[in-house]
């Protein structure tokens, strides 16, 4: 089952999307509250200037996003481990799956909370992929406690179609984001941001 473990998810890297995307300013350059509520309201198609209060609760989200990605990220890469033990794995899975459930009832609570229509549709269809993808790997856990070839390969294609349809989800948001605040975008730039915000708003 090794091989098999090594090769079937192979492409769920994919998963580790939707993170944060955002260029890095200069040292001359800070983005202000501002700037991040405009950028927002562009890359999430809010239908006319996107409130503080929408902003908050779509950066909420995204910091929720970021902490299932960090969740997700050793189950991914415990599968590609040629040296797998299936025990500890499953084991470590359960936890994992559970924390994935938590962190997703509140990202489900906070999109459900943003006001205007064109933030909210995209939150909720990236909200409604994770709730799928949650069974999904319920199901790669219970294939490798068997020992399913068969159930695993069924399991973990789904779980890397779920990973592709968030990627088409967020693709959008990130081209508009590039589009607003230029090429320099990058992963955690703007993580960095909203968590200073979110710290100073008493977000987190």
């Amino acid at each position: 089952m090794n091989a098999l473990l090594t090769n079937c998810l192979s492409a769920t890297r994919a998963i580790i999307i939707f993170s944060m995307f955002a260029l890095v300013p200069s040292e001359a350059e800070a983005i202000t509250e501002v700037e991040l509520i405009d950028g927002y309201g562009h890359a999430y198609g809010a239908s006319g200037r996107l409130t503080k209060g929408d902003f908050r609760l779509i950066s909420k989200f995204e910091l929720l996003q970021a902490d299932w990605n960090a969740t997700l990220a050793p189950l991914v890469r415990g599968l590609r481990d040629p040296n797998l033990d299936t025990v500890a794995w499953a084991r470590d899975a359960r936890q994992t799956i559970d924390a994935m459930t938590q962190i997703r009832v509140k990202m489900s609570i906070a999109s459900a909370q943003i006001e205007d229509s064109g933030p909210r549709s995209i939150t909720k269809e990236i909200d409604a992929i994770n709730a799928r993808m949650i069974p999904a790997w319920e199901d790669v856990r219970s294939a490798v406690m068997r020992g399913d070839d068969g159930a695993y390969r069924e399991a973990g294609m789904r779980a890397q179609q779920l990973a592709q349809d968030k990627a088409a989800a967020a693709g959008p948001v990130i081209r508009r984001l590039r589009e607003k605040f230029g090429d320099k975008a990058i992963d955690g730039a703007l993580e960095r941001e909203l968590r200073e915000l979110a710290r100073k708003t008493g977000l987190n």
